[in-house]
């Protein structure tokens, strides 16, 4: 065999090696890319609503006094007097010193009628915010401060002392009654309901809220004691689930 014939033999076989080389490195699709073989998770989704009925066991009351004097510094003293009677009487009643807040000191003065109206007298006016943990004396700390020389009483609300339990409470009340509504989906549809997939909370918080109606004047207050009832409130919480089906 001539040294052409070889030469060109070798040259062939070596092209085909490169080719199959070539081919046994072709790269695959890239890693996350999407599969046409493997179908896609089928999912169902719900929304559920947990409800549960709660006792408020703190009270806030909020109350202060309101005082009118010919002159600023008199004035002050019978503000800063009252105040300092009606915070002791509620001290007495056990209430922590760290319960009691001031909301509120305002000055103004009070002017006649007239062509030309003039400053007649000065109205100071001190409110406080006290948080009532035990509630069977929400009652006595509203006569006990009118009874001190408190003149407002604006307002009580309720609240509960523990609220993240009792959402939670809620919430897990909530993811049930959602299964519940995925299961009679699923059966409708003639799937079967799998695991879950994710929850999302819809909650929205709400305050715990009672109005007690504002008195003026501590003669607005019956010679009998203050009967405060918390009542009871329901507390919601709402979720979205996505179950698995097959």
């Amino acid at each position: 065999m001539s040294q052409t014939v070889r030469t060109l033999g070798a040259a062939a076989l070596g092209a085909f090696i490169v080719a199959v080389a070539a081919l046994s490195v072709r790269p695959g699709p890239a890693a996350g890319a999407p599969t046409t073989d493997a179908p896609a998770a089928h999912t169902i989704t719900v929304s559920g609503t947990g409800k549960i009925t709660v006792v408020p066991d703190v009270a806030r009351i909020y109350l202060g006094v309101t005082s009118t004097k010919p002159t600023v510094k008199a004035a002050r003293q019978a503000g800063a007097q009252a105040m300092t009677d009606i915070i002791a009487a509620i001290k007495a009643l056990g209430v922590a010193e760290a319960d009691i807040q001031t909301t509120n000191v305002s000055l103004n003065p009070q002017y006649g009628s007239g062509s030309a109206p003039k400053v007649v007298g000065y109205q100071i006016s001190e409110q406080i915010e006290v948080t009532v943990r035990d509630l069977d004396k929400a009652g006595d700390v509203v006569d006990a401060a009118t009874a001190a020389g408190a003149t407002n009483v604006n307002g009580i609300s309720f609240e509960l002392a523990d609220p993240v339990k009792a959402t939670n409470d809620a919430r897990a009340a909530a993811v049930v009654a959602a299964r519940t509504s995925a299961q009679a989906m699923a059966s409708a549809g003639n799937v079967s309901l799998g695991a879950v997939v994710s929850i999302t909370d819809a909650t929205q918080s709400s305050p715990i809220y009672y109005g007690y109606g504002g008195l003026k004047g501590a003669a607005a207050i019956p010679d009998v004691a203050t009967p405060v009832q918390p009542g009871t409130q329901d507390l919601s919480a709402t979720v979205t689930v996505v179950f698995e089906i097959s």
